[in-house]
């Protein structure tokens, strides 16, 4: 009993004080404004109508079943929100609540994997939770924190502990389905090469070949069992296109090159992740310790035969694949480059006599990266459970470092000072933004929101700049420090410059008016992505309203499929004359300012709310009656302190 305390003891104390740490600063950051469109906006829209409407199976979007989705996150919301009443509040502590799991996770599974290694347990949590992309993300209610969760604690039910050599392969089916629940089938991508590759870095699973894969994939069909179990009833409830679309489409739209206006495809060239991997692992690709300590734990000498020639033929397809990004090869010119890439690499390191942590994360890392980048459909937040294994493999290296190369593991040259150079950088532009960006740069909506509030954020980058040049112990904590708080802060001037283009409160507050008094709304000319649905706590669809003639199209950052079908204007005028639309533009016409009932400010461009028959007769070349109610202008505090055009 007394020893059971003691390492229940240790392991609070191991948590101290990087877990209060970060859930103060995620805190802070993912209350500092509103939920964001499109990402927030969309998942909370979803979780809405299907609370709303009782729609418990099949998930809907603007009053449509939503079969991009799987529905553990929403219920997860509407738990809390059956104690807690319905709120953007709840949602968002969840996501913190996975987040601070996530890093507790990679700690533990950093332990199992280096045992004999404490401090790279230790130093996983810090340096994961220093990566901007990651934490930014983690603002975002989404699906993909909620999916790391997921992997971790799957990928922890292989590794063996000190006590316990065998797989718990039931909690490993367990936790496969509860991700294929939280994002589909993709899940299984995560965890299945170091479950098929098993041999090569774990005793049992080499000693046990036969039981590793007959209960793995036990473990597996459970998982997908699980899925089935909502799968198949929500097939029946939402109907023959829903179902086609669950089944099929909705999976095999991201894997091939479609242009489907139906799906989400997000296609984009093999080496997308190469180019990217710097800015999703930023501050660390700016750590010359760990750039150093990577390769040299991973590739040891003395190597075995056909190691160079491998690494020689990886380098010579790196460049080539390089080089096809800045020009117009065909796809599966990419696609070869990226496999001659990965596969060598690939076979030299798991040749090499490493530990079986590294193996482990060679297993996981490399294949899971090669199938990402030949599967067409990408965006960066799908490799976020691999950022995990990216942080181990950092961390595991620089412990490497220190106990093989003691003089390149305390030299200052290898230290953190090309970021704190980046740091004075950012400090002298945030210095001089106030006094440029006015002259300058008048018409750059993005300068001109952040300048006013530049130069007390350049304080704290001088300051951390600062404590990057420091010397000495404890170089990676004040690394993943600054680049928390760099992160954080830059969140804050984000959200004190630009948030009011990104805030659709008023309008989502006008439209709920407008619906609760029963009066049909139409979005005009771009696709609808239930942005204005939980703020507004709407009832009833948005239709979708196809664009006038001669009327430009609204390019999306998200979206930009252009809606063709449906209702012109002049339809929807004539058949709801009480209705209203809403409308994009990248600067009001003149006429908006006397006929709009409401103007605000979106995103690069303005959003406007009119009465349906007001904007058909202005596109018609008639003048309409005047108003009877002045526009409305938000943010007010903008249009206070700025001249508008009218």
């Amino acid at each position: 009993m007394l020893n059971s305390a003691y390492t229940r003891s240790e392991h609070i104390r191991a948590l101290w004080p990087w877990l209060p740490l970060w859930t103060a600063m995620a805190l802070l950051a993912i209350f500092a404004h509103g939920p964001m469109p499109m990402f927030s906006t969309r998942t909370l829209a979803v979780a809405w109508e299907m609370w709303a409407h009782g729609h418990w199976l099949v998930p809907h979007i603007n009053g449509e079943p939503y079969s991009e989705k799987v529905p553990l996150l929403f219920w997860m919301i509407h738990a809390g929100w059956a104690v807690f009443g319905v709120s953007d509040v709840w949602p968002r502590v969840l996501e913190v609540i996975f987040g601070g799991i996530q890093l507790v996770l990679a700690s533990v599974l950093a332990g199992r994997l280096f045992p004999s290694h404490p401090w790279v347990s230790k130093a996983t949590p810090w340096l994961l939770m220093a990566l901007a992309y990651s934490f930014l993300f983690g603002l975002q209610i989404m699906y993909e924190v909620l999916l790391v969760v997921w992997v971790l604690a799957a990928l922890l039910c292989l590794t063996p502990t000190a006590t316990r050599a065998s797989p718990r392969w039931w909690l490993f089916g367990l936790m496969v389905g509860a991700g294929l629940l939280t994002k589909g089938p993709v899940m299984i991508v995560h965890v299945l090469f170091p479950f098929l590759l098993g041999p090569l870095w774990n005793d049992w699973a080499r000693q046990n070949k036969a039981r590793w894969y007959g209960f793995g994939v036990l473990g597996l069909l459970l998982g997908f069992a699980l899925l089935l179990a909502w799968a198949l009833p929500a097939a029946e409830v939402g109907g023959e296109a829903y179902r086609q679309r669950l089944f099929f489409t909705q999976t095999a739209g991201r894997v091939v090159d479609t242009k489907s206006p139906d799906l989400q495809n997000h296609a984009r060239p093999a080496w997308y992740y190469l180019v990217f991997l710097p800015v999703i692992l930023f501050p660390l690709s700016g750590w010359l310790r760990g750039i150093v300590a990577v390769p040299t734990a991973l590739f040891r000498k003395p190597w075995r035969a056909g190691t160079g020639a491998a690494i020689v033929a990886a380098c010579i397809a790196l460049v080539l694949l390089l080089a096809t990004a800045l020009t117009s090869a065909p796809a599966w010119v990419a696609n070869v480059l990226v496999v001659l890439f990965v596969l060598p690499l690939f076979l030299a390191l798991i040749r090499q006599p490493l530990e079986p942590g590294l193996r482990f994360l060679v297993a996981w890392l490399l294949p899971t990266l090669l199938t990402f980048s030949l599967i067409t459909g990408k965006q960066l937040y799908y490799v976020l459970p691999e950022l995990a294994g990216a942080v181990m493999l950092v961390a595991a290296a620089v412990a490497d470092l220190r106990e093989r190369h003691t003089g390149l593991a305390s030299h200052y040259a290898l230290g953190t000072w090309p970021l704190s150079l980046g740091a004075f950088l950012l400090a002298l532009v945030l210095f001089a933004m106030p006094a440029v960006v006015p002259t300058r740069f008048p018409d750059n909506i993005w300068l001109v929101g952040m300048a006013p509030y530049a130069r007390f954020f350049g304080v704290i980058f001088i300051v951390l700049g600062g404590l990057l040049l420091l010397r000495g112990r404890g170089e990676m904590r004040r690394l993943a420090f600054a680049g928390l708080i760099g992160t954080v802060a830059l969140n804050a001037l984000f959200t004190l410059g630009l948030w009011y283009r990104y805030d659709l409160t008023p309008a989502a507050l006008f439209l709920a008016q407008a619906d609760a008094a029963g009066r049909p709304i139409g979005n005009l000319g771009v696709s609808y992505n239930g942005q204005y649905h939980f703020a507004g706590r709407l009832m009833h669809p948005i239709a979708k309203i196809a664009l006038a003639p001669g009327m430009a199209a609204q390019v999306d950052e998200d979206d930009d499929d252009v809606v063709h079908d449906g209702d012109t204007l002049a339809d929807f005028a004539s058949h709801h004359p009480d209705g209203l639309i809403v409308s994009y533009a990248k600067h009001p016409p003149a006429n908006a300012f006397r006929y709009a009932r409401l103007i605000q400010p979106s995103r690069t461009g303005w959003l406007m709310i009119w009465d349906a028959t007001t904007l058909n007769a202005l596109q018609s070349g008639r003048l309409p009656p005047e108003p009877r109610q002045p526009t409305l202008l938000y943010p007010q505090d903008y249009w206070r302190t700025r001249t508008a055009l009218r």
